[in-house]
């Protein structure tokens, strides 16, 4: 059920924070292998990082509030 949870919250990001969330946490790829991938800066993978991030925990903590 967690697995789902955190899957249903991934998808709730905007796309932009999706593909990087996915890219570094789940399968693994360095900041310079996104930033070659989606042919954008180092600094902007690490902001979007954060941001989506961020994000997914909010996302997260506002799944279990409305299910507890």
């Amino acid at each position: 059920e967690i697995i789902r949870s955190i899957h249903d919250a991934i998808n709730r990001l905007n796309h932009d924070q999706k593909i990087i969330i996915i890219l570094r946490d789940i399968q693994g790829f360095s900041y310079f292998e996104i930033s070659k991938i989606l042919n954008i800066s180092e600094g902007t993978v690490k902001s979007r990082i954060s941001r989506g991030r961020k994000n997914l925990k909010n996302i997260l903590e506002e799944m279990l509030y409305t299910n507890s």
